[in-house]
C-alpha cells in the first residue's frame, strides 16, 4: 500500500503525476513530436524529471536527507503505476549520475548527492537530452527538437520548485 498523499512521498508523486498532465495538455498542441511514445511512457517520463529535480532541491535545502525521502517517495506510488514510475525515476537518475542502471536496488532511488552541487542549467540541459531521448525518442536533438526538451526541462523544474514549497509549508 503506497503511503497517504500527506507524506513527503505522498505529496512530490501525486503533484508530479497531476503536473505531468497539465503540462502534456499544454505542450503537445505546440510541440505534437511529444506524441512518439504512448501517453503513460510520456507522463512516467515527465514525473521522473520532476521528483528527481524535486530530491535536487531538496538535497540543496537539506544536505542528508536523501535516503529517507528517496525511500518515501519510492514508496509512495499507486501500485498500478509503480513500477513504470519507480523504473523511470531510476533510468534518470543512472543517466544523470553516469552510473550502471543495473547497480540500482529493484525499489531504489539513487542519491542525487553529487548532482546538488551542479549549476542548475547542466542538470536542465542533461534533463532535456534525456527527455527529448525518453519522450520523443530523439536521443539525438536537433535543431527543430531543442525547443520541446528545453521546454520539458524548463517546466520540470518549474513543477520541482513548486512541490518543494508545499513540503516546506507541511513540515
Amino acid at each position: 500500500m503506497p503511503d497517504d498523499k500527506s507524506s513527503p512521498g505522498g505529496i512530490i508523486t501525486s503533484y508530479a503525476f497531476k503536473y505531468a498532465i497539465q503540462f502534456f495538455q499544454f505542450a503537445e498542441p505546440k510541440y505534437p513530436e511529444m506524441k512518439k511514445q504512448p501517453i503513460d511512457a510520456r507522463l512516467a517520463a515527465y514525473q521522473a524529471a520532476i521528483l528527481v529535480w524535486v530530491l535536487i532541491l531538496e538535497e540543496r535545502r537539506t544536505p542528508g536527507v536523501s535516503k529517507e525521502l528517496h525511500a518515501n517517495v519510492s514508496r509512495a506510488f499507486p501500485p498500478s503505476a509503480r513500477r513504470r514510475c519507480l523504473t523511470a525515476v531510476q533510468d534518470l537518475a543512472a543517466f544523470l549520475l553516469k552510473m550502471d542502471r543495473g547497480s540500482i536496488g529493484p525499489d531504489e532511488i539513487p542519491a542525487v548527492v553529487k548532482l546538488a552541487g551542479n549549476a542548475d542549467s547542466y542538470i536542465s540541459d542533461a534533463m532535456g537530452v534525456w527527455l527529448g531521448g525518453t519522450v520523443m525518442d530523439k536521443w539525438t536533438l536537433g535543431e527543430a527538437d531543442k525547443p520541446a526538451a528545453a521546454a520539458m526541462a524548463r517546466s520540470s523544474r518549474t513543477s520541482a520548485i513548486m512541490i518543494g514549497r508545499m513540503l516546506a509549508k507541511a513540515k
